[in-house]
């Protein structure tokens, strides 16, 4: 599609989005009896008009994509689906459910009024789907790769925890807090030790917190958070590496 006329269906978008906020806030109310996390219609608004300037290419595909549920991710989804002129289908474990399925029927709506053919909807089981994405989900990645041949997985959010000093507990407390209050997964290390942390675990970034010289020397490169908090900025608009990932533009390593 021609980036202005993408653009101007994403402006609807963003106005149809606005003119509905008192219906999220509503949907988000009730969202929040069973799912503790928050949405705000300016980071809706922020996601989208970002996406403006991201180039993504033309694909014609089908995807499913297990995903967290968070309507951040679940709106980045659907706006490269837009971009990329794919139809997707979402799994979100019925996570915020009033609002996705608000927002996607809004974007189905101009969608539809701009006659592409594509849709996005939210499923709860999946039939002969094929090109498979469970985005950190990775419990349903380990369970569907044993019947399903395209299936990927794709670490976003996911964080790895190991801790062996008592001085970082009130930062791993919020740190963890924080990780179930946003749906994100998150998996301790404790037991397992720090070796156990880079071998087995499966999540984006990896959190250690500690006080051991050897670790503060050895573990400094991206992605490895020492004694800081992982989530100290947040992340509402997915790169383009991830975008590349999700569309098939790059290999994407399998866990087994």
């Amino acid at each position: 599609m021609e980036k202005n006329l993408c653009n101007a269906m994403l402006s609807s978008i963003q106005k149809e989005i606005k003119n509905s906020s008192e219906k999220i806030e509503i949907l988000r109310e009730i969202d929040f009896k069973y799912c503790k996390l928050n949405v705000e219609v300016s980071k809706f608004i922020r996601i989208i008009e970002e996406y403006k300037e991201i180039d993504i290419k033309k694909e014609n595909k089908q995807f499913t994509i297990y995903c967290n549920g968070n309507p951040y991710i679940v709106l980045n989804l659907a706006i490269i689906a837009i971009k990329s002129n794919s139809s997707i289908k979402i799994n979100i474990d019925d996570t915020m459910l009033g609002v996705n399925k608000l927002i996607l029927e809004i974007i189905n709506r101009i969608i539809k009024q701009n006659q592409m053919q594509i849709e996005i909807e939210i499923i709860k089981k999946i039939n002969n789907e094929e090109n498979i994405i469970c985005i950190d989900r990775v419990n349903e990645f380990n369970i569907l790769k044993r019947e399903k041949r395209n299936i990927r997985f794709i670490p976003y959010e996911s964080i790895d925890i190991y801790s062996d000093s008592e001085e970082f507990e009130e930062l791993f407390e919020k740190v963890y807090e924080y990780a179930i209050s946003m749906n994100i997964s998150i998996d301790i290390f404790d037991e397992e030790g720090i070796e156990g942390l880079f071998k087995y675990g499966k999540g984006k970034r990896k959190v250690i917190f500690t006080k051991n010289k050897e670790y503060l020397d050895k573990y400094k490169e991206k992605n490895i958070f020492i004694n800081e908090n992982p989530f100290k900025e947040e992340k509402l608009v997915f790169d383009v590496q991830l975008i590349n990932e999700i569309i098939g533009e790059v290999n994407v390593e399998v866990v087994y």
